[in-house]
């Protein structure tokens, strides 16, 4: 749960946005995530997704327009027996970037299985199985679901997206990128 009110840029009953640690040197890279703690979007009960889905619109949309960009979502699936779908902390949270980096273009040169998907369901079909974990994309208006059956290394599709401009700045740990994202904070607050 988000508890750092100066770091929230919108906040609704069940969800929040906030710049996402380690903005990659993008400005408007934000995180949406459940107030309430669950492992991923795939342990978020389904009646939840209605708000989601307009809180998600409403910010693809604020993204685009201010940043004159292209916008993708992501969200590494959670550990599932001894599968990790790439993120490093579990909790439910959508990763929006406005970047040109095609990441679906990516996955499918590594041979990555992408399946198109309308919603969420899937991720929680995927993850009650408990016998795999999951990258979850949503790009040039299209949704997919990547079923991962072997381990992914932490933060692959961040790792992706800088590689794909160039930087190797992708572990938010180790760049923190604070002046980003205090720019991203400054420029979206109250957009919404």
């Amino acid at each position: 749960q988000i508890n750092r009110e100066r770091e929230v840029v919108h906040r609704t009953v069940n969800f929040s946005i906030t710049p996402a640690l380690g903005q990659i040197g993008i400005e408007g890279y934000l995180l949406l995530c459940s107030n309430e703690h669950f492992v991923g979007i795939c342990g978020m009960p389904s009646d939840l997704d209605g708000e989601l889905e307009t809180l998600l619109d409403r910010t693809k949309k604020v993204i685009g327009e201010i940043y004159s960009s292209p916008v993708i979502v992501f969200e590494h699936g959670p550990k599932s027996a001894c599968y990790k779908g790439g993120g490093c902390l579990e909790h439910a949270r959508l990763h929006i970037v406005p970047t040109n980096v095609d990441v679906r273009r990516f996955l499918l040169k590594k041979d990555f299985v992408l399946e198109e998907v309308e919603g969420f369901d899937r991720l929680r079909q995927i993850y009650s199985r408990e016998e795999s974990s999951y990258l979850f994309l949503e790009q040039n208006g299209k949704r997919h679901v990547v079923e991962t059956k072997v381990p992914l290394i932490s933060q692959y599709l961040r790792r992706v997206i800088a590689f794909g401009l160039g930087r190797e700045n992708w572990d938010w740990r180790k760049y923190p990128d604070r002046k980003t994202f205090e720019k991203t904070l400054q420029t979206l607050r109250g957009k919404f």
